[in-house]
């Protein structure tokens, strides 16, 4: 049990620190971008402006608009990061400051497609030939003398070292947030053992006191059951009704309350794990149909219907005691919580898939149980109705004990209910 907790303890210590790690990632490298494409964006826009000027002067300057064909400047600075195209009015380049050959063709063809204002910045991606992405930063400026429209510079620079830099930086920092996340999270585990020890020594006393208390109770319950017999059975005694109706009352509370220190002692030494299962091959039908007779009685009183079905003969190799107590709990829950005139139906069977299993379906058409306290019936001392369940005779220990034997035997137990049409209560065990 410990070691469950301890490890949920750790899973949520990592998760909470993985949470963390992947919003402080996300934060840096948007913040990172964020400062980059700010700064980019107003150089760029900057420079946009002042190429402009300067193909205005230079129309003025010549008289004719711009002389320097495209074929001049090929040659141009093609390795550098900014670069500008500029075209007249009739969409024909006139001059420009060419990018590296790689992304020409890609600039050109973003060009084209141009459809942003003016002196608005766009981030571009696109993918080369040999399959690498390359990202640009563009800005389109119309270039005007006076009132006149004399053609349109674009204006771009070539991002994309930062932006694999950014991406190799995210790399690292996803990588070095795996190597401190699994630090943490060993270093959350030593820490959650630490945190644990007092708590195990609190569990460790509640549990030996229950059991010693369990135990030392026992015999004196005995001998006071023993005594109210005696009285009762004493035909020289001339009880009053009002003494009779006492000692039944006596009787009943202490079958009562030896049940529940029973129980308690159970579930103290499957705590402590002093209890032994002694497994051996036995037939399920053959122990089921006889505890079904010993119950018609209560289900007669009742108006039950208490019926059994599924395969004539289902081999089993576990505990017996423990599954008789097992099927008891469950047959006896259902004749319980089940009104006057109503069913309960015992199935035994077995299932092939996914693996050989038995299968023992106990179900009822009682009240049911809600869909948010289906996962707190099997905890100790927890009872939906709590008054119904003491004038039932009921402990709230009964689901937890059938719980442990199934555990134990390494099966699993589940219950399906509807509100106002009854619970079935499904145990899968291994044959």
């Amino acid at each position: 049990m410990f070691a469950k907790i301890r490890n949920r303890l750790t899973l949520r210590y990592a998760m909470v620190m993985m949470l963390l790690m992947m919003a402080f990632i996300v934060a840096s490298s948007a913040g990172l971008l964020w400062i980059l494409y700010q700064e980019e964006q107003q150089d760029l826009r900057s420079f946009a402006e002042e190429e402009a000027r300067e193909q205005a002067g230079m129309y003025k300057e010549k008289t004719a608009f711009f002389q320097l064909p495209p074929k001049e400047n090929k040659d141009i600075n093609h390795g550098a990061k900014i670069f500008y195209y500029v075209f007249d009015t009739n969409r024909q380049m006139a001059a420009a400051e060419e990018p590296s050959h790689g992304i020409r063709t890609g600039v050109l063809r973003i060009i084209h497609n141009w459809d942003a204002p003016d002196g608005e910045v766009e981030l571009k991606k696109f993918h080369l030939p040999n399959g690498d992405r390359a990202v640009v930063m563009l800005c389109s400026m119309k270039i005007y003398d006076e009132s006149q429209v004399l053609g349109t510079i674009f204006v771009g620079e070539d991002i994309s070292a930062y932006y694999h830099m950014l991406k190799m930086l995210f790399i690292m920092m996803v990588i070095i947030s795996i190597i401190f996340l699994i630090i943490a999270a060993f270093a959350g585990h030593l820490l959650a053992g630490k945190a644990m020890i007092p708590i195990k020594q609190a569990f460790s006393r509640q549990r030996e006191f229950v059991a010693d208390a369990s135990h030392e109770l026992r015999t004196p319950l005995s001998i006071l059951q023993t005594s109210v017999e005696a009285v009762q059975n004493d035909d020289d005694q001339k009880l009053s009704p009002f003494a009779i109706q006492v000692l039944d009352d006596m009787k009943s509370e202490i079958r009562r309350m030896t049940k529940l220190v029973t129980d308690l002692l159970t579930l103290a030494r499957a705590d402590a794990g002093a209890t032994n299962i002694i497994k051996e091959k036995f037939d399920l039908v053959a122990i089921t149909e006889p505890l079904i007779h010993s119950l018609q009685p209560l289900a007669v009183v009742k108006e039950i219907d208490l019926k059994m079905s599924g395969d004539e003969t289902v081999p089993i190799m576990a505990d017996r005691e423990r599954i008789s107590q097992l099927l008891l709990i469950l047959v006896d829950n259902a004749i319980k919580y089940t009104p006057a005139g109503g069913r309960v139906d015992v199935l035994i069977k077995r299932t092939a898939a996914p693996k050989t299993s038995v299968t023992i379906a106990v179900h009822d058409t009682g009240e049911g149980i809600p869909e948010n306290e289906r996962k707190l019936i099997f905890e100790r001392f927890y009872r939906i109705d709590k008054a119904r369940s003491r004038e039932e005779g009921g402990t709230g220990l009964g689901l937890s004990i059938a719980k442990w034997i199934v555990d134990v035997h390494g099966g699993k137990i589940k219950v399906e209910s509807t509100p106002g049409k009854g619970s079935t209560f499904i145990v899968s065990l291994p044959m």
